[in-house]
């Protein structure tokens, strides 16, 4: 049994945090009151850091921290935790009995090694099925350009839904600008697939999350560069980045790593 790492993203100081031994990044601390925030909390403003981008770039801004600061402490062969405030790694495959109060003892903190797995990863999401008036609404110049959607849309692909909700179009240009080992892998990744592993929550190694930033960020400050003139706002395109670079996080796990699903909790209760 190895120890895991934990790490937690939050962007507010909720009080039950302190309570779960973790290690906690405040994402966005460069535009937040410090003063309000436990002072062993990590700050994604400290050293090499690109807190400033916060709004658009989500939790990007506490990963990139953590790579530039914290990865280097690591040994190659320790296990690596990513939580979020309101999604964690749980030992417990009866989640729905896990709460606020009973989380502490709930987390999972160790892992078996395994010589078939090298990333632990929350199970797929599917996306939803559209309605016929959203569709119509938002999604005119899709089934322009591709009729037969309207009489099938129980399955979305990850680049259609993308062009629905956030910009049309916008991650297919994105994808274009992958350096050439991925960008066709991924381009038909987006084309086919119609569920992805979701939110930027992980368990892995330092090799392969080292990697894993490496060609994240690369590609996501190009994309940074040439959409520099698009107008970030409205929860669809104010966090671009982000929700670009989970899809990206979906498709490095699936192409380079061995896969195991594990459970975790959704906290769906009000948090103090």
């Amino acid at each position: 049994m190895t120890i895991i790492q934990n790490y937690c993203i939050t962007s507010k100081n909720y009080k039950f945090l302190n309570n779960l031994n973790l290690n906690i990044i405040i994402s966005g601390s460069n535009s937040k009151n410090l003063e309000l925030f436990p002072s062993n909390w990590h700050k994604d403003n400290d050293g090499i850091n690109i807190s400033e981008k916060n709004k658009n770039f989500g939790t990007l801004t506490s990963h990139y921290w953590f790579w530039k600061n914290k990865l280097k402490e690591h040994d190659a062969n320790e296990w690596i935790g990513f939580n979020h405030y309101r999604r964690f790694w749980v030992k417990n495959l009866d989640v729905d009995k896990v709460n606020v109060k009973n989380l502490s003892e709930n987390i999972l903190r160790v892992v078996e090694e395994q010589s078939d797995c090298d990333a632990f990863l929350p199970d797929k999401i599917s996306l939803p099925r559209i309605k016929l008036s959203k569709l119509l609404k938002k999604g005119f110049r899709s089934y322009i350009r591709n009729p037969s959607i309207l009489l099938n849309r129980k399955e979305m692909t990850i680049k259609f839904h993308f062009d629905i909700f956030h910009k049309y179009q916008i991650i297919e240009k994105a994808s274009n600008l992958l350096n050439i080992d991925d960008r066709d892998d991924f381009l038909n990744y987006i084309n086919s697939k119609t569920e992805f592993y979701p939110f930027q929550i992980f368990i892995s190694k330092k090799i392969i999350i080292n990697q894993l930033y490496i060609k994240t960020f690369d590609w996501i400050f190009k994309c940074e560069k040439e959409f520099s003139n698009l107008k970030l706002e409205g929860y669809g395109m104010e966090r671009l980045y982000d929700f670009l670079a989970e899809r990206f996080f979906s498709f490095y796990f699936e192409k380079y790593t061995n896969i195991k699903i594990i459970p975790y909790k959704l906290l769906k209760e009000d948090l103090k």
